[in-house]
């Protein structure tokens, strides 16, 4: 499938296409409902309605909306071809990057699972291969998104594409919902609605506070991710009065980084015997990287984690991770599990295969998309409502910066080599949170 290959989402395709997917919603959702993630699940779990929609900013333009170069599709009437809505997709869909190209493939199924499940018969996807590392190519494939009549896009996945795409779409007001991680990408008039780091050390800092701790300490490998999670860190801390004693970094990759270990070790100790039960160590590492350091920091370390308590990020929502004896007692942040286990499900019924990582996600940016652009309200007030928005990964409402604040749950690792929920993920946002 070419790069500008345009992609119908219609309801009688739909139905085929997903009629192993289960009971769905009948028409479009509301703009004053947050979105339901799937039929079954119990009212309680989705935030109230809003008393009232905040009022309009500036609409997106439809100045391209009717050029000669929208899309149309040509088995529609005029009418509905007028009055159809479209949303790109820009995604590194022919990367040579296997794990990117699976992402990719799996942010699109999910965007059109979400088109069905909201039922959005009257949106187009203009999908858009945004492979290329140049920006000027990335800015180009964006303006002729717009010019084709985007009023939202959703995509890119990287960084360093975010900026020439919020650039492009900026000349039509139209919002850009993006996947990257990356905080350097916030302010740029971009929405993140990836998981960031940010939002996974205010969780876990968030409730380690509640939980008694004043002393925080890190280990983790010396790569941008990581000094990332530190200023997240250091910024969450003192927000609650609480102290960063220290933070060590050793070589990305490096198995058995016994020096800082030792040191973090020794450091801990000390904070324990001067503040018993009020030190908590992050450790910011994944997969075997993590068994491996965390085993080591308890072996060097004459603690338990009754006494300093082990932090993880989202890196530590591993299978794999989990059946480490030396992280027992260790806490994470994570979306709903059960939400998210709904999702998997669903997308495995309807592709014959377990989705990638970032699908649930691209779920969550194609619901939105689709509901506000249904509703005309595709504005930066609606968009970054108090109430926020519900999704696959649980509440979570964007902030002016085009960051996104997510309500998560905290789950910590057990003996048996699983994980329990110890902190469910709120359900609402309060008008002052």
């Amino acid at each position: 499938m070419s790069s500008r290959t345009r992609v119908r989402i219609l309801a009688t395709a739909s139905a085929l296409m997903f009629a192993t997917l289960g009971a769905c919603t009948s028409g479009p959702v509301r703009p004053t409902t947050p979105l339901s993630t799937n039929d079954l699940r119990p009212d309680p779990t989705r935030p109230p309605r809003p008393s009232a929609d905040p009022a309009p900013s500036e609409p997106v333009s439809g100045q391209f909306a009717d050029s000669r170069n929208a899309y149309m599709p040509r088995h529609l009437p005029g009418a509905q071809q007028t009055a159809l809505k479209r949303i790109a997709v820009l995604l590194p869909f022919s990367s040579t990057n296997a794990e990117v190209k699976k992402q990719s493939d799996g942010i699109f199924n999910a965007i059109q699972m979400a088109l069905f499940q909201v039922g959005a018969t009257d949106v187009v996807l203009l999908r858009r291969d945004a492979t290329s590392a140049d920006p000027q190519v990335i800015a180009g494939i964006a303006e002729d998104a717009v010019r084709d009549g985007a009023l939202a896009v959703i995509g890119p996945v990287f960084a360093q594409q975010v900026a020439p795409v919020a650039a492009e779409a900026a000349q039509v007001r139209a919002p850009v919902f993006a996947f990257s991680t990356d905080v350097a990408a916030i302010g740029q008039g971009a929405y993140l609605v990836s998981l960031t780091p940010y939002s996974e050390v205010e969780r876990i800092v968030d409730w380690a506070t509640r939980d008694g701790v004043t002393r925080f300490a890190m280990l983790g490998p010396n790569n941008a991710n990581s000094k990332n999670i530190e200023t997240a860190l250091r910024e969450a801390a003192a927000r609650r009065g609480a102290t960063v004693v220290g933070v060590e970094y050793y070589t990305a990759g490096n198995s058995s980084p016994q020096s800082e270990a030792r040191t973090v070790a020794r450091l801990i100790e000390s904070e324990n015997r001067a503040h018993p039960n009020k030190v908590a160590v992050l450790i910011p590492e994944s997969g075997v990287q993590l068994r491996s350091v965390g085993a080591l920091l308890r072996a060097v370390a004459n603690v338990t984690p009754k006494e300093v308590r082990f932090l993880g990020t989202g890196q530590w929502n591993d299978s794999d991770v989990w059946r480490e004896p030396g992280l027992y007692g260790g806490t994470f942040p994570a979306p709903d599990p059960a939400s998210v286990a709904d999702f998997e499900k669903r997308y495995q019924a309807a592709y014959g295969e377990a989705p990638p990582r970032l699908a649930a996600f691209g779920y969550d940016a194609g619901a939105l998309a689709a509901t506000l652009a249904g509703a005309n309200r595709l504005d930066a007030a609606m968009i970054q409502r108090t109430e926020g928005w519900g999704g696959v990964n649980g509440l979570f409402r964007f902030l002016p910066d085009g960051s996104a604040e997510r309500a998560l749950a905290i789950m910590q690792l057990q003996n048996q080599g699983g994980v329990k929920t110890v902190a469910p993920a709120q359900q609402t946002f309060g008008s002052g949170s």
